[in-house]
């Protein structure tokens, strides 16, 4: 291959690359992250949220070669350590043991339902009543 056929086909990577989708790109992460193994998880959430390996081991109460071992892969966390390392991350346990979030995105409140969530846990007995019964016939009506 000549040289300006090296560059040719540099540039057309370059260009596909940027023109990649999207969805495209979303579908990428979304493999990425499922085929990346634990030890690489922990490593890449910790320098995410931009913390060492000395801070993770003080919140979690362990040593700092312990934390090196489980993001070298030597060894794993015991299942114990895992909901903390999760809430430590602000992860899920099933996307920080497999890559995967089953917490749907289309589930997540928003912030106008998280505001009636807490007005309704504020409200007399008798108002929870009149708007449980004003949103089944709402419902029942579609």
């Amino acid at each position: 291959m000549t040289l300006s056929m090296l560059n040719i086909s540099h540039k057309l990577i370059i260009k596909s690359s940027q023109t990649l989708a999207s969805s495209e790109y979303e579908n990428w992460r979304i493999w990425q992250e499922r085929h990346m193994s634990l030890a690489n998880r922990l490593r890449t959430l910790r320098e995410h949220a931009t913390l060492s390996q000395a801070d993770v081991a003080a919140a979690l109460d362990v040593s700092i070669p312990t934390v090196s071992e489980w993001e070298k892969g030597k060894k794993k966390p015991a299942r114990a350590r895992i909901p903390a390392l999760a809430r430590l991350y602000d992860v899920s346990t099933d996307f920080l043991l497999n890559g995967i979030d089953l917490r749907r995105s289309d589930m997540n409140e928003t912030e106008e339902e998280k505001s009636l969530v807490l007005l309704y846990r504020e409200a007399d007995p008798q108002v929870k009543i009149s708007v449980l019964t004003l949103l089944r016939a709402a419902s029942d009506k579609r």
